[in-house]
């Protein structure tokens, strides 16, 4: 009897364990900010020689911890985090977009072209593997952004001035 007690009482130790370390890496992780339709008016506006690329990640359960580097034109422009939203203007025409692969070498990559004074959205999510998750992305319509809840995600302010990217 002592040793079925002890297992049990062990057992409770190491599941309040699990819960406390998983409750503190959610809480962690969590993205904080202003939402993108609380920020979209104050985002610069568009020049006429210039097109944006609207990169987003909705919320989602799986792989919400992940993280992944977006490029653009082989410069960093941002990261792939689940529940954010951020904005890149660049010159028209033809752009490279790549994301890392998380835990495996390599990257996912693409072409986008862009035409002058145009709004692309690219959405970029997590899709499953044999043993970890990779950063996908894919060309999607505004509609589709909003009915995704584009508007709720957190706005990440770039950092820097993309005029590297032609």
């Amino acid at each position: 009897m002592k040793t079925t007690h002890s297992f049990r009482k062990r057992n409770r130790i190491l599941l309040f364990l699990l819960g406390s370390f998983l409750m503190t890496a959610i809480i962690g992780c969590a993205t904080t900010g202003p939402t993108y339709s609380t920020m979209k008016n104050d985002v610069t506006a568009l020049s006429k020689d210039q097109g944006r690329i609207i990169f987003y990640r909705p919320d989602a359960a799986f792989g919400f911890a992940m993280k992944s580097d977006i490029l653009l034109d082989g410069s960093k422009v941002g990261q792939s985090r689940n529940g954010t939203v951020f904005y890149v203007d660049v010159a028209p025409g033809k752009h490279r977009v790549q994301t890392s692969v998380i835990i495996y070498p390599g990257e996912k990559s693409g072409e986008i072209e862009l035409r002058p004074n145009e709004t692309i959205y690219v959405k970029t999510y997590i899709g499953g593997s044999a043993f970890a998750g990779r950063t996908n992305f894919e060309v999607v319509s505004s509609e589709q952004a909003r009915a995704e809840g584009i508007d709720n995600l957190v706005f990440i302010a770039q950092p820097t001035k993309r005029s590297k990217i032609h």
